[in-house]
């Protein structure tokens, strides 16, 4: 693993061998498994973090959590839900999880495993959750064919109301992918009514739709957004190149083999989960069938397959990160026992720090830009500039001492619990 850039991680509908693993891409060799617990939910397993992989439980109101360098999950830690979760998702930095809980959606901090809210928009149960890549937005899908995109920021501080809402699927949302442009990503659907579309998450505007000749059941793009990967029932994936004429609002795309931009006999049976690598020139997919195959895009053909003792429901990629392969890990990330309610008395800061180290913190200088603004002694210079630039200074002592007294009286004992 340690000449490699990014890793394989697989999990199948049986547990039988493990609950899930990670693979070379490069050679399909198996690096490391995470075992002792049964088998996870479609679509659930996550990166929590650097330090952490997080998973629901396919039958139990259950997560599952392992250390990356351990295939034991995390002793003394008994993560439940008040139903069995039927999708997950959590912010790149591992600070928050979403679960969708039936019709409803949990929204937890993990460092103190507060639940911050539960969002009540859809009518059936929520069957996909993603994240943007800087974690301020994540959408939600739903059997009942309705997306919703939610702020992170507006949902914790008790605001529920989704920011951009779209009723543009007839039929169940079997698969969400958000681009990685931060807020201005697109974000991508497929839905059992055989459309795929993409829409602008900022402005709330569908971008472009993308007709097909059969139910589809995943859906993934290149890092760069040039190319949409569209997976099928009947185990055609589907490439749509985005820069490609015609560019009007509809496009349509075919199964038929005579389709240049079909990758035919992907699996025999449902492509269920597609990523493409941060190079943009391998594609994995994984299917009902057990296999999860890794292509070479250009000449779109298969490297290598995996094989899995059941149908796959989880396979991506992700960084190869130093966790998988430390003998001692030191996780950034505190995780608690999650709160089955949530408490809306105690609407306060909690700043968990490690070591109880106040010095870092009191040091605004570590927060605070130290740029000074040098005058310049040419005849331009004016008497209201030279004032300002003194207000400005004025100011950040002002501000470095109202910053240190706010910390203060935060991590005094009388207002941490």
């Amino acid at each position: 693993m340690r000449g490699t850039k990014e890793v394989i991680i697989t999990s199948d509908s049986t547990g039988e061998s493990y609950s899930a693993a990670v693979w070379d891409p490069s050679t399909a060799s198996l690096l490391s498994t995470y075992k002792h617990a049964s088998a996870l939910g479609f679509h659930t397993l996550q990166l929590l973090g650097d330090s952490y992989l997080l998973a629901a439980d396919a039958v139990k109101p259950l997560l599952h959590l392992w250390p990356l360098n351990s295939q034991n999950p995390v002793p003394n830690l008994h993560l439940s839900t008040p139903t069995k979760i039927t999708a997950l998702a959590s912010t790149p930095n591992g600070s928050y999880i979403v679960a969708g809980l039936k019709d409803k959606i949990s929204v937890w901090q993990i460092c103190t495993g507060r639940l911050l809210a539960t969002l009540a928009e859809h009518f059936q149960s929520v069957t996909c959750l993603v994240f943007n890549s800087d974690g301020t937005l994540f959408a939600s899908g739903g059997e009942d064919g309705l997306i919703f995109i939610w702020s992170l920021a507006q949902v914790a501080t008790g605001q529920t109301n989704p920011v951009q809402s779209f009723t543009v699927h007839s039929r169940a949302i079997k698969d969400l992918y958000f681009g990685k442009f931060g807020l201005r990503g697109r974000l991508c659907s497929v839905s059992a009514d055989c459309t795929a579309k993409i829409f602008d998450a900022c402005i709330g505007k569908v971008l472009l739709n993308v007709p097909c000749d059969a139910p589809l059941l995943s859906v993934t793009m290149d890092i760069i957004e040039t190319r949409l990967f569209i997976g099928t029932a009947n185990g055609k994936i589907l490439q749509v190149n985005l820069h490609d004429p015609p560019r009007s609002i509809e496009r349509f795309a075919s199964t038929d083999q005579d389709n240049e931009n079909s990758i035919i006999n992907a699996h025999d049976g449902g492509v269920v989960t597609l990523s493409v690598s941060v190079d943009c020139k391998t594609l994995v997919s994984g299917g009902t069938d057990g296999l999860v195959h890794i292509w070479d895009i250009p000449a779109r053909e298969i490297i290598k397959t995996i094989k899995h003792k059941g149908p796959i429901v989880s396979a991506f990629f992700a960084k190869s990160l130093e966790n998988f392969r430390t003998s001692t890990l030191k996780p950034v990330i505190n995780v608690r026992p999650l709160q089955r309610s949530s408490d809306d008395s105690s609407q306060h800061l909690q700043v968990v720090l490690k070591n109880d180290n106040i010095s870092r913190l009191l040091n605004p200088d570590l927060y605070f830009s130290n740029k000074t603004f040098a005058v310049s002694s040419s005849e331009d210079d004016s008497d209201k500039l030279k004032a300002a630039l003194k207000e400005i200074e004025n100011l950040k002592s002002v501000n470095a001492a109202l910053y240190q007294y706010s910390v203060k009286n935060l991590l005094s004992k009388t207002h941490v619990e």
